[in-house]
C-alpha cells in the first residue's frame, strides 16, 4: 500500500474531525469513570480479572481501535478501512434499543454516548459522497505510470 497524495476533500477532512472527536469524548467519558468501566469489563468479561490498570489498558485499546480506521482512511485512502467505518457506525446504532430500555428504566441517556453515536452517524456517510468517491478511487502515482 502507498500513502494517499494530494489534498484531501473536505468531506473526508470533515469525517477524520469527526470521528477523532468522537473517540476522544467516548475515551475521556471512559478514563473519568474507571471504576465503572471495571464492573462493566468484569461483568461482560469475568474469565479475565480487570484491575485498575488493565481497565485503563482496555480503554486505550478502544481509543486505539477508533483512531486506526481514520488513520487508514486518511493516509492510505483505504476503501476497506471506509466500509469498517461503517461496521462500527452500525454497531453503535445496534445499541440504541438497549440504551432507550435503560433510560426508560429511570436512568438518563447518557451525553456522551449520544454524541458519539450522533458524530458517528454523521461522519460514516462522509465516506460515500461523490468527492470521497473520487478520492478513494484514484491509483497510485507509481501505478498510473506503468498503465500509461
Amino acid at each position: 500500500m502507498k500513502l494517499a497524495r494530494g489534498p484531501r476533500p473536505r468531506p473526508i477532512r470533515l469525517f477524520a474531525a469527526l470521528f477523532l472527536v468522537q473517540a476522544m469524548i467516548g475515551f475521556l467519558n471512559q478514563i473519568m469513570r474507571v471504576d465503572a468501566i471495571q464492573a462493566v469489563l468484569s461483568a461482560g468479561i469475568p474469565f479475565i480479572a480487570f484491575d485498575r490498570d488493565l481497565t485503563i489498558v482496555a480503554i486505550c485499546v478502544r481509543l486505539t481501535i477508533a483512531i486506526i480506521p481514520v488513520a487508514l482512511v486518511w493516509f492510505l485512502a483505504s476503501r476497506v478501512a471506509r466500509w469498517l467505518v461503517v461496521v462500527f457506525t452500525l454497531a453503535k446504532a445496534a445499541a440504541v434499543p438497549g440504551e432507550l430500555a435503560s433510560s426508560a428504566g429511570g436512568e438518563p441517556v447518557s451525553w456522551p454516548w449520544l454524541a458519539t453515536l450522533a458524530l458517528s452517524l454523521i461522519g460514516a456517510p462522509l465516506l460515500f459522497t461523490r468527492a470521497s468517491a473520487r478520492w478513494f478511487g484514484r491509483k497510485p502515482l507509481h501505478a498510473r505510470r506503468a498503465s500509461d
